[in-house]
């Protein structure tokens, strides 16, 4: 009987210290963000999509997290969004309260081993996206464009934010891929200098997200100032259903499977992640808020209002996501 109550008294002790332990685990949590600030930073200006989204996130992100951190939104710009990967991956802060914005393309131009992408990947806390993306490459009225065939027989001048992004990765892939001849231009500091590029008649096109298009110039589109000549995504658009699909102008399966391993970053929309090292629990509690948020009446409302398409990711899928990346066949990723 004494020893049926020795261990019980021990059981009930064991139990109240986990308790205990949990209860203390939740508040350190709190106690992390209380006070502080949740820094989001973005590889781009601030005429980009990555900016706007993460202005509108931000705050929404931060009043969801527990102790409600107040939010910061600073942008580190170069080499189209791979600066910022770059220091997501070896130097930012590792205690939750610093997150990035990336380019979607991060986790290709990292699994095929690109020059600059300074980083793994899979290695990286993957916390969701607001939205997914496709991309469509337009060219302004006076390029030399009639059908789909110009495209490869006519040079033809495209503007882009740096090498990192996907405004220099698509068109330079659809050259090596299917033989067009885009002439791809570095060098404009955001996806907004770009499109007033175009207008000055500095080059004549460019290949952005469908969502930074729309809501830049999407006068342009509806008047065909601008004209939609492509589109890549993993599935076409449903607004453009009379433009070609680059998986569908692919000849042999090794092109169409090289296309698809490029475009399926498009599925991450706007991503965000937070650095290795990033403790689990900090982890679990940033994608927790940031799926909360995607529910949030007021940030839903926000995005609405600003013309901005919904369709979350959430990071455990995004993860899984950058997992099977990787595990492509390793000739189409060498390709």
């Amino acid at each position: 009987m004494r020893a049926f109550g020795f261990i019980g008294a021990a059981l009930l002790g064991a139990s109240t210290w986990l308790v205990a332990a949990a209860a203390g685990h939740a508040q350190s949590i709190e106690q992390i963000y209380k006070g502080q600030t949740l820094k989001v930073v973005s590889g781009f200006g601030p005429g980009s999509g990555y900016t706007v989204w993460a202005r509108l996130l931000a705050p929404h992100w931060a009043r969801n997290l527990p102790g409600q951190p107040t939010s910061l939104v600073q942008s580190m710009v170069g080499a189209g969004g791979l600066l910022v990967a770059n220091h997501m991956y070896a130097a930012a802060l590792k205690d939750g309260r610093e997150v990035g914005a990336v380019a979607r393309e991060m986790p290709a131009l990292s699994i095929i081993g690109k020059a600059g992408a300074n980083y793994d990947a899979t290695k990286f806390n993957w916390l969701g996206s607001p939205t997914a993306e496709s991309n469509i490459c337009v060219l302004s009225r006076s390029a030399p464009y009639e059908r789909l065939e110009d495209l490869f027989s006519h040079e033809i001048v495209l503007g882009t934010d740096g090498v990192g992004s996907g405004m220099h990765i698509f068109p330079m892939a659809l050259n090596a891929v299917l033989g067009t001849r885009f002439k791809v231009v570095d060098g404009y500091s955001d996806s907004g200098v770009v499109l007033l590029a175009i207008e000055r008649g500095e080059v004549q096109g460019a290949c952005q997200s469908v969502e930074t298009l729309s809501r830049a110039r999407g006068q342009q589109l509806k008047s065909g100032e601008l004209r939609v000549v492509l589109q890549g995504g993993l599935k076409p658009h449903p607004a453009f259903p009379n433009v070609p699909f680059v998986l569908d102008l692919a000849k042999t399966e090794e092109q169409r499977q090289t296309l698809a391993f490029l475009y399926t970053s498009q599925a991450f929309g706007r991503p965000y992640l937070a650095p290795p090292g990033t403790p689990p629990e900090r982890v679990s509690a940033l994608r927790a808020s940031f799926d909360a948020t995607m529910t949030d009446r007021a940030f839903i409302d926000e995005a609405t209002n600003a013309k901005l398409e919904l369709s979350p990711f959430s990071g455990s899928d995004m993860q899984a996501m950058v997992t099977r990346l990787a595990g492509f066949p390793q000739p189409i990723i060498e390709k």
